[in-house]
């Protein structure tokens, strides 16, 4: 019996960080605000793409023009091929203002030789786009007149705009992927290791944190608080990359799923090294206050980090994005959009990998070290310079 007893003894201290971490997920998943977020966030993930499809397919009613002639029916028939939501309404000559007023159309499009061609409206914000309409079909018909072949007078007057590398698509999944995962991470790291912090130092103001300190090993405190985060984060930033690749699938952008799908992976296993190396720098800057007010003053340097990811996720190129690609932390976002784009092959990106995680073996070392240093401290703020001297 006594070395059941014993052998029980020295089981629970490594045990320990699993009923902390079990502790903060339960914490979490009974939490209303984390359901109302998750779930928030996922709703406007649909909500975008639906609005995306309808702008792009010109939702809504099309606008009615009122024309008098075969020549206005046949500019509205143009502009509608063009993409325009436009649909012709014929009405007699003497109808065409009356037309307007009644609201039977918003719009009347009339030609008058040696005047031209005029758009009348009762409201202008009901204006009709019908300058490339009118400017193609008058070039035919006057070259028709001349007896000149309006094709030939038509022949590459277009203008294609596209990307050096890559088709319009590609360059398309690149913009959109590399901007939804520098957001994903820079909302997940910040709320996430905001909540490590506040719960440490509210431990700390509490001083509850001298109870669990006398019967858990503060190591397992750390690393039970940094596994039960990390692991919501994470199930949470792959619940909102899934809803966003199904929302994907019913928008009109589907062709896109198969360049981003396959890159999302990388995207997961590239935030879950970089997560984790800030948590546990969450959790000194935790320590470091000894009030939840404090964190402002703490969390400065993390939460820069965490917005410069942001910015250079959506504007650095070139170079610099090649750079940073390899930098721990920016990686995270960077290294995902250069595998979409083709500049990086799956080589680069276990080399970037490698050396997050070696960074995130320093950050965790680091972290620890002002964790331990700054938890039992609560008479003044750790300030971080003294928390280097002291974690060295």
């Amino acid at each position: 019996m006594t070395a059941t007893g014993s052998s029980t003894t020295r089981r629970a201290p490594r045990a320990a960080w699993l009923i902390v971490a079990k502790r903060e997920i339960m914490s979490q998943l009974q939490s209303k605000a984390f359901w109302v977020g998750t779930l928030s966030t996922i709703a406007l993930v649909a909500i975008a793409f639906l609005i995306s499809t309808a702008v792009n397919s010109g939702g809504g009613d099309p606008t009615r023009i009122a024309v008098d002639s075969d020549q206005g029916a046949a500019v509205i028939a143009q502009a509608k091929a063009g993409g325009g939501n436009v649909e012709a309404v014929e009405v007699a000559s003497d109808q065409l203002e009356q037309s307007v007023r009644d609201g039977d159309a918003e719009a009347s499009l009339t030609y008058t030789e040696g005047e031209g061609w005029k758009v009348a409206v009762k409201d202008m914000m009901d204006t009709p786009d019908l300058d490339e309409a009118v400017r193609t079909f008058q070039i035919e018909r006057n070259a028709t007149q001349a007896g000149v072949d309006a094709a030939s007078i038509l022949r590459d007057t277009t203008v294609t705009v596209a990307p050096l590398d890559g088709d319009e698509s590609g360059a398309m999944a690149v913009f959109v992927a590399t901007f939804a995962f520098s957001i994903l991470f820079m909302v997940a790291a910040v709320t996430y290791g905001m909540q490590i912090a506040q719960s440490v130092v509210t431990e700390k103001e509490s001083r509850i944190v001298e109870i669990l300190a006398a019967a858990v090993p503060i190591r397992s405190l750390l690393v039970g608080k940094v596994v039960g985060n990390t692991l919501m984060a994470l199930g949470q930033v792959v619940l909102i990359v899934c809803a966003a690749l199904v929302a994907l699938s019913f928008s009109d952008y589907r062709e896109l799923i198969a360049l981003i799908a396959p890159v999302a992976g990388w995207f997961i296993l590239f935030f879950l090294v970089g997560f984790a190396s800030l948590a546990c720098l969450w959790a000194g800057a935790g320590a470091m206050a000894t009030r939840v007010q404090d964190l402002s003053q703490t969390t400065i340097p993390l939460t820069m980090i965490v917005s410069m990811v942001y910015v250079a996720g959506l504007l650095a190129r070139g170079t610099v994005a090649e750079i940073l690609s390899y930098v721990p932390i920016a990686s995270t976002v960077m290294m995902p959009g250069r595998l979409l784009s083709g500049e990086a092959g799956w080589p680069e990106a276990l080399l970037a990998l490698a050396v997050s995680i070696a960074f995130m073996a320093v950050a965790i070392w680091f972290g620890e070290r002002i964790y331990r240093r700054g938890l039992m401290q609560t008479n003044s703020v750790m300030a971080l310079k003294q928390a280097f001297s002291k974690a060295s």
